[in-house]
């Protein structure tokens, strides 16, 4: 067996790209990353309205408002997020950049634990009983309303995450 044992001070080309230029630091990766995702939702939420124009269909429609209107809240908090990087990146202000968290989110609120904490409980137990719901009912109307409840049940856990992260922020301070 051959071992081959790198000179010292040499380079491995995989790690590094070959233009010879310093790689992108993790803020500038994540924004080109993010800028990306921004095109990409604004695609989807022209598409789907599109859709939504050509269908007859009110309740194919309802749909596809759902994921227009996710698409536009997403690019939204997307650019947000990207103007808080060039903000970090630039030392600049920028007046619509996404607030991150501080240390003091609930100062003085004492009840504000147990409210997140019965909140997370009530949205995990709503999600449970729309899945509960979905798959009792998931006939009804061709699978229709299964397929709400289990978005409902999707957006509930969605909030349960959100709410842990609070809950989690909160206890940290």
């Amino acid at each position: 067996m051959t071992i081959i044992t790198p000179l010292p001070g040499a380079q491995n080309p995989w790690d590094h790209p070959i233009t010879g230029r310093t790689p992108p630091s993790q803020s500038e990766r994540l924004l080109r990353a993010l800028e990306a995702q921004i095109a990409a939702e604004a695609n989807d939420a022209e598409d789907a309205s599109r859709l939504a124009d050509t269908s007859g269909d009110r309740a194919i429609n309802v749909l596809l408002e759902l994921i227009v209107e996710d698409a536009q809240r997403h690019e939204e908090l997307l650019r947000r997020m990207v103007k808080r990087l060039r903000q970090d990146l630039e030392f600049a202000d920028s007046p619509n950049a996404l607030s991150v968290p501080g240390p003091s989110a609930f100062a003085g609120a004492q009840e504000s634990e147990a409210m997140l904490r019965a909140l997370i409980r009530s949205q995990q137990e709503g999600a449970r009983y729309s899945r509960l719901l979905a798959r009792q009912d998931a006939d009804v109307h061709h699978g229709f309303f299964a397929l709400l409840l289990d978005t409902f049940a999707r957006d509930g856990e969605k909030h349960v995450h959100l709410l842990q992260y609070i809950l989690r922020h909160m206890e940290a301070q």
